[in-house]
Formats: C-alpha cells, sequence, structure tokens
C-alpha cells in the first residue's frame, strides 16, 4: 500500500489502528456439512452476499 491511496481524504497509512467487537457465533441455523463445503460456512447466519465491493471505493 503507497502513501497515494486515500480513504475519505485521508492517506490510509495515516489511519488509526481501531479494535473491533465480534460476538461470539451461536450453534444455530447450521448448514448441513455439504451445503456448508459448498457456501464456504456452516452457519446460515453468516452466509451474506458478496457483492465486489466494499471499504473505500473512491470511484474506483
Amino acid at each position: 500500500m503507497n502513501n497515494q491511496e486515500l480513504c475519505a481524504g485521508i492517506a490510509l497509512d495515516q489511519m488509526p489502528v481501531t479494535m473491533a467487537y465480534v460476538p461470539w457465533t451461536k450453534w444455530q441455523n447450521i448448514y448441513e456439512a455439504e451445503k456448508g463445503l459448498r457456501r464456504g460456512t456452516i452457519f446460515q447466519d453468516l452466509d451474506k452476499p458478496f457483492r465486489g465491493i466494499g471499504g473505500c471505493q473512491n470511484g474506483r
């Protein structure tokens, strides 16, 4: 990552480090093993669509 990459007008290497809160996954709504392997998760609650975008986009 170079100094020229910006997010909201701030150089990415100048952004502060952050901490995230990640709750424990509950053992509920579990896929069968075969479907879980196809979907990439056994937890239906974590099976979210991938839209191919996210974070700072800056019109790219």
